[in-house]
């Protein structure tokens, strides 16, 4: 009688003890997984941030142009 507890007892933790393990494997694939991703988050807003600021340095260039050709523009009419 009293076996049986102990070994129903054992056979309880053993597998609690299975889960637990489990869930700690699992927990660090995710926090592998989330690390990556923040790394290709932080990547993704450099990109971002670069592309912004060429695409500002573009919109200036053609705004200068364009001003250049309303000058000539207007000495002509003129």
């Amino acid at each position: 009688m009293v076996t049986d507890l102990f070994n129903t007892l054992e056979q309880k933790l053993e597998l609690v003890l299975s889960k637990v393990n489990t869930l700690q494997e699992a927990n660090a694939a995710l926090q592998r997984t989330l690390g990556e991703k923040e790394q290709a988050l932080k990547e993704a807003e450099a990109t971002l941030a670069r592309v912004s600021q060429e695409r500002e340095a573009v919109r200036e260039r053609i705004d200068k142009i364009l001003n250049r050709l309303k000058i000539i523009d207007t000495g002509e009419s003129a």
